[in-house]
């Protein structure tokens, strides 16, 4: 059993980032969202969004619905850099759903280096109302009562998660046992599964060509592989890639 005895933040910056692609540096972030959020008062203090200037397409336009061409107008961006700087160097923990996207581009291009430790919403918090693992930050908002009038813009996206941590109960809680599972060791593993049978690694939460080419693959806690093969809750053979 995991026991949350962890100190509980004051500050969480919850950021979301647009990208014109999947990997930096072949790609760059055309958008940037954030929200200070108090944890002692349960609410959003600021919040702030801007697009940043790329060169050459936007890749991935039919998504997040920006154009290139837009991130190019004349707006100043650097004091928008320099609020989210402040934000960042008063919060506790930075917060993304799916925080591995997110975290790849810090340090590229116009977005600073983060050495603060980060939380995810997909992956280190145990949400209540979940009907399967994997959930998108939609679909998770929507199966919290939570309405969605747009998404893939970065602030619409923050402001969701926002709004996850102002309607569930018990917070504090959810969020000390959210920074432990944060710090617990884990390993790649992939489903050794055919065609035919991938709904079934994709229901475990398996996630195809993620981080591990051509395969069925997560990033799981050493802790819950060992008691999901102790329990045979897995319906395949599984295989562990080292983390390099």
């Amino acid at each position: 059993m995991l026991v949350c005895n962890v100190m509980l933040p004051k500050t969480l910056l919850i950021v979301d980032t647009e990208t014109t692609g999947l990997n930096p540096p072949q790609s760059s972030v055309i958008e940037l969202g954030a929200i200070l959020y108090s944890v002692e008062h349960r609410c959003v203090l600021q919040q702030m969004s801007t697009l940043l200037p790329v060169c050459g397409d936007n890749l991935a336009q039919k998504i997040n619905k920006i154009s290139a061409e837009a991130s190019r107008a004349d707006y100043e961006v650097s004091l928008a850099l320099a609020l989210f700087q402040q934000w960042l160097n008063c919060a506790d923990y930075l917060v993304a759903h799916n925080a591995e996207f997110d975290r790849q581009w810090f340090g590229y291009e116009s977005l600073p280096v983060v050495a603060k430790p980060w939380l995810c919403t997909y992956d280190d918090f145990s949400w209540a109302k979940v009907s399967k693992p994997g959930l998108s930050l939609v679909n998770l908002a929507l199966e919290h009562g939570i309405g969605v009038s747009s998404a893939h813009r970065a602030l619409t996206d923050c402001q969701l998660i926002a709004a996850l941590f102002d309607r569930v109960e018990n917070f504090e809680a959810l969020l000390s046992k959210a920074i432990a599972r944060s710090q617990e060791p884990k390993v790649y593993v992939v489903a050794q599964v055919n065609y035919e049978d991938r709904h079934l690694a994709k229901a475990k939460g398996f996630r195809w060509n993620q981080l591990v080419q051509k395969q069925w693959a997560k990033k799981i806690r050493e802790s819950e592989l060992r008691e999901e093969i102790a329990a045979e809750l897995l319906p395949f053979e599984v295989t562990i890639v080292p983390i390099t």
